[in-house]
């Protein structure tokens, strides 16, 4: 984002200019459908109807120039390059999170993110979701996710519990895609620790 120039909505490629419709819930929608369990061809071209206004005009390009162009609207439109958290812990989901969020806005802004669908750019919405005060409710869940439990202590046992207790009860559901992600990393991280012993003659 840019204050000195209006948001850019248009996409030009493959010598085709393309209006994009980049509204917070629709963004949100295309989110959503990354992680459901349909093919990727037919995720690309849902994505593509749901974020190119005069779709029409590239609907008959073949199936890779397609997931060019999604590519290319998430690279420069959607993918805002966030800061992750220090220790990579997620601690919002947009999906999960909706009502902290809209109560959030509406806290803060007096925005009614129901009456701002198809309305509200997406990187506006990101930028206030961003710049929410402490005093929000997303904010104060965002902040127990993150926050690492103590050492214990003769002294902090009750903190210590209260804080696992708000833990478990704000924690966020893992998806199939992020489960099986973890998954993955798991045995990669288990192979490359007996490659290492291995190396060393290890048993």
């Amino acid at each position: 984002m840019r204050l000195d120039y209006a948001l850019d909505n248009q996409l030009e490629i493959y010598g085709k200019q393309l209006d994009l419709n980049l509204a917070f819930d629709v963004v949100l929608r295309v989110d959503d459908l990354q992680g459901s369990q349909e093919l990727d061809i037919d995720k690309i071209d849902v994505s593509l109807r749901l974020l190119v206004k005069n779709y029409k005009s590239i609907q008959s390009l073949p199936i890779a120039q397609k997931q060019t162009i999604r590519n290319e609207i998430f690279d420069r439109f959607i993918d805002l390059k966030l800061k992750p958290s220090p220790d990579g812990v997620k601690t919002v989901d947009f999906k999960q999170d909706a009502v902290y969020i809209y109560s959030s806005f509406m806290m803060d802004y007096g925005i009614d993110l129901y009456e701002a669908q198809g309305k509200l750019d997406w990187r506006k919405f990101i930028s206030l979701f961003l710049g929410l005060s402490e005093r929000t409710k997303i904010k104060e869940i965002t902040a127990i996710r993150s926050r690492k439990i103590p050492a214990a202590t003769k002294y902090n046992a009750e903190e210590r519990a209260e804080l696992q207790k708000l833990k478990l009860y704000y924690a966020l559901e893992v998806s199939e895609v992020e489960a099986h992600g973890n998954v993955q990393k798991g045995i990669a991280k288990l192979f490359g620790a007996l490659s290492a012993r291995a190396k060393r003659g290890e048993k």
